[in-house]
């Protein structure tokens, strides 16, 4: 049997766990620029108070055993044209979609943490990961009560490695919009997934979210 002290050490651990092993149900979907004010407006209005602003740079990585990645790994960090690069990153670990087609969103396990160092690249090959791209990301992030809407503009480097606005240039006249929650991995799903799509058919016909099985080819 258990002793005290390590029935202590397990529930501690388990708490631990639940702090960063979570589940992310989402919703994507996007929007013509001209029609950005009529969201931010619509947003306003049903929303938590405010926003935060955000200019970020993204890399997705993949670690692949069979035909498919089983494991993507984000690497994000404060975007600055002038210096280009900065050595706080927020990695985020990304699993498979849950198999269920009877849910209205995608279900997916992130592990989120944060991480400070002057070589991230020499880091991640040593890992084994592939780059699959990168971009720019620039725009706005509401809350309403656990869901975070996140509007995006995106763009791209003409030349890898180069970051200088002149080298930069826009992917499409639409903004990204996605719609998110993020729940203890222990819990039941579905009861928050249909939560999640009830309140984006509050942004409709602005916008008309979905479930992208974008790992489908």
């Amino acid at each position: 049997r258990m002793s005290d002290e390590e029935k202590g050490d397990a529930a501690n651990q388990d708490s631990s766990a639940q702090t960063y092993q979570r589940k992310e149900c989402i919703l994507w979907g996007s929007l013509y620029e001209k029609n950005l004010l009529d969201l931010e407006n619509r947003l306003a209005g049903i929303c938590d108070p405010g926003y935060t602003d955000f200019n970020e740079h993204e890399m997705s990585f993949s670690l692949k055993t069979n035909a498919t990645a089983d494991v993507t790994l984000r690497l994000r960090r404060k975007f600055h044209a002038e210096t280009s690069s900065t050595n706080q990153w927020r990695f985020r670990y990304v699993g498979r979609p849950e198999p269920d087609p009877t849910c209205p969103v995608v279900v997916r396990k992130v592990i989120d943490s944060v991480a400070h160092s002057h070589n991230m690249m020499d880091f991640v090959k040593t890992l084994g990961l592939r780059l699959d791209y990168e971009y720019i990301a620039k725009g706005k992030v509401w809350t309403c009560g656990a869901i975070k809407i996140v509007v995006s503009s995106l763009k791209r480097t003409k030349i890898v490695g180069k970051y200088e606005m002149e080298n930069l240039e826009k992917l499409g006249d639409s903004l990204l919009i996605e719609l998110s929650v993020t729940i203890p991995d222990s819990m039941e799903y579905l009861p928050v997934a249909r939560q999640l799509k009830t309140f984006s058919t509050q942004l409709y016909p602005l916008v008309e979210l979905q479930k992208v099985e974008y790992w489908m080819k």
